[in-house]
């Protein structure tokens, strides 16, 4: 302690305390930055990004057309909800709309495995809508004429939104606000 009427010295063993305090908290800064810096490389690393491709090539001259889905991202995506339209009529799931567009005129082998509350891992690819048989074109040229839209809503592991549509002929991946 200084008394009263003494002038303040300065000494050796003052400024490496002064300077041991300041260090500790440039430490703490730095320690609170690697920090911010993980968690923005880890939320990185947990994004889902979702693709749709088609196929219509058959080996055995059969139609055959096939909407796959697959997970380009590093992180899981899980389908929170999937609205489908045909001729701008909302339609509930595949296998109505697969009988509005044949219309009971054509048949098909029709398989779907895309439900609400699927996940889908890094890497993965599936067939959304696969069809073999007569009316697989005709599915194919009507989503070609923009008659079948859809519109699936994904999350992410920190509960972030996207959708994936197929809405006036573009596919777009774009973030839902809150």
């Amino acid at each position: 302690m200084v008394r009263p009427g003494r002038k303040f010295v300065f000494t050796l063993e003052t400024s490496l305390s002064i300077l041991a305090v300041v260090s500790s908290f440039c430490a703490i800064g730095i320690t609170l930055y690697q920090v911010y810096l993980q968690r923005i490389e880890h939320y990185a690393a947990a994004l889902p990004y979702l693709m749709v491709s088609t196929t219509n090539f058959s080996e055995n001259q059969t139609p055959y057309y096939s909407l796959s889905i697959s997970n380009k991202g590093v992180g899981l995506a899980k389908i929170e909800n999937l609205e489908i339209w045909y001729k701008k009529e909302s339609i509930q799931e595949e296998n109505k709309l697969i009988q509005k567009v044949f219309q009971d005129t054509v048949t098909a082998r029709f398989f779907s495995h895309l439900w609400k509350g699927r996940i889908i891992s890094p890497g993965e690819e599936f067939d959304w809508i696969k069809l073999d048989g007569p009316g697989a074109k005709l599915v194919e040229r009507e989503f070609e004429n923009g008659n079948i839209q859809y519109r699936v809503l994904f999350t992410s592991i920190y509960d972030e939104k996207w959708y994936l549509n197929l809405v006036s002929g573009k596919r777009l991946v774009e973030k839902v606000e809150d």
